[in-house]
């Protein structure tokens, strides 16, 4: 918590997305590495696998939950968790089984290579969409995401949640 308070959820989460993104780059090297003699020490995968850890307990892990909390009106908050949650599991199961299929297909460095990619995608989307959220109402938010650093995108308004969640 004091990290995201000093810091704030926007740069963290394109820290996160970053180092994500180089982490998986690295192990796919790795990977092709292994496969075609090249230099490849062992410490080469754990550091990959050290800063993975690293981006996603700092950024991925925490904040996503932060923030779910923070842009959606106290009404809406435990469906907004919920949904988010649901999707959240839904994509690690779906990970999960589909990977030793995805790595049949392209092989290990190209199933690593498509991890970065996702998280270069994770981080496009964050910096072109996700509003920082530290110090500021729901108000201030909601405005940032209608018209200011969020390119008019609208994901709610307390009005239109409040008639939403009566229905």
């Amino acid at each position: 918590c004091i990290l995201v308070e000093a810091i704030g959820r926007r740069p963290l989460l394109k820290f996160a997305g970053a180092t994500m993104c180089v982490a998986h780059l690295i192990l796919s090297y790795y990977m092709a590495a292994q496969d075609n003699g090249w230099w490849s020490p062992s410490w080469l995968a754990l550091a990959a696998l050290s800063l993975y850890i690293v981006g996603y307990s700092t950024g991925m892990g925490p904040v996503p939950w932060l923030i779910v909390a923070e842009v959606f009106p106290t009404e809406a908050v435990g469906s907004a968790s919920a949904f988010a949650t649901a999707i959240s599991w839904a994509v690690s199961f779906a990970v999960s089984v589909g990977f030793r299929g995805l790595q049949a297909k392209v092989g290990p460095s190209g199933a690593f290579a498509l991890f970065a990619a996702s998280c270069l995608g994770c981080l496009v989307f964050i910096i072109a969409l996700v509003p920082e959220t530290k110090g500021k109402t729901l108000e201030q938010i909601l405005l940032d995401l209608r018209g200011g650093s969020a390119r008019g995108v609208v994901l709610a308004t307390p009005d239109s949640a409040r008639t939403a969640w009566r229905a």
